[in-house]
Parts: structure tokens; C-alpha cells; sequence
């Protein structure tokens, strides 16, 4: 199922990010970003009836997006693939508690998967990890250099792979 998933849905685009993106006064005069108040605004207040239905919401973000005349390819550059999301959201739950989710969305940012992850773990432990998260990129860290960050995560897959080999 997921993988005809993918095939049909290829990313997504946050419209939050995309709105604040794209109204930069509102976003100064700190003015609300909620559904309801962007239709109210710039499309009238017959807009905002029946939202907070999946379908009608859809139908509204996308008259918005046309309204504030955001480019295609803005969006594009803007989303998300589904393979990334769904890398994100398992480094997150893998590492809840060890680091925050910041770092495990830099890790899928950085282009690194849990397999990758524990391959590193398991060639060289320590090392392995840090040289992988820690590889410079156009003089930045791929992930981090932060000496604890990495000593969690090491310690991360090092629990983990312990509670694999208890079970075989």
C-alpha cells in the first residue's frame, strides 16, 4: 500500500511555510495564519464556511495559493519528497528521547537514513558516526559536529543493536 502510495503522492508543501513565505507583512504585523482568517481576508468571509473539512480545506489552501499568485515552482522548491517525510519521521521516532527532532530532521536533511546509520555504528561505532554526521559540506557539518549530540546517538544505536542481539 505504500508503495503505490508513493508512486501517486509524490511530496508535499507545507501551506503555513509557503503563506508566511509569501506574506511577509502579515507575518510582521503578526497577524493570524490560521485557515479561517486567511479565506476571511483575502478571499471574503463566504469562504470560511464548511472549513475544518478535509476536502473543503484543500479547495480553500488551493484558491489561497492562487489568490496570493504563488509560483508553481515555488512550491515545488518548497516541498517536501515523500521518501524524505517518511525518513524524517523515522529517525524521529527512533530517536525521541536521545536527541531532539531538530537534529533527527538534519539528519534526513543531510541525506542519511537509519540504515545508513547503524552501518556507520556497526563498521566503526564511534568514529564511523561522527566522521558521517560531521562531514564537512560547503564548510558546514552535514548534521553536527556537537560532541554530545553524537555521543547520543552512538548511544542510541548502541541500545538498540544490544536489544537486537538479546533477541537472537
Amino acid at each position: 500500500m505504500m508503495e503505490q502510495f508513493k508512486k501517486t503522492v509524490v511530496g508535499f508543501a507545507d501551506t503555513l511555510t509557503i503563506f508566511k513565505n509569501f506574506l511577509t507583512k502579515r507575518q510582521e504585523e503578526k497577524q493570524s495564519f490560521k485557515v479561517e482568517d486567511l479565506a476571511r481576508d483575502f478571499l471574503g468571509p463566504e469562504f470560511t464556511e464548511g472549513l475544518h473539512n478535509a476536502a473543503q480545506d484543500i479547495k480553500i489552501l488551493s484558491t489561497l495559493i492562487d489568490k496570493i499568485n504563488v509560483p508553481n515552482d515555488k512550491i515545488i522548491s518548497m516541498a517536501k519528497s515523500t521518501p524524505f517525510i517518511l525518513a524524517d519521521r523515522a529517525l524521529k521516532k527512533y530517536f525521541k528521547g536521545a536527541v531532539t527532532s531538530v537534529i533527527a530532521s538534519k539528519i534526513a536533511l543531510g541525506r542519511i537514513n537509519l540504515t545508513t546509520l547503524k552501518k556507520a555504528f556497526q563498521l566503526g561505532g564511534y568514529d564511523s558516526v561522527k566522521m558521517l554526521l560531521a562531514e564537512n559540506i560547503n564548510n558546514k557539518p552535514r548534521v553536527t559536529k556537537n560532541e554530545k549530540t553524537i555521543k547520543a546517538i552512538v548511544d542510541r544505536l548502541g541500545e538498540r543493536e544490544k536489544k537486537i542481539k538479546i533477541l537472537f
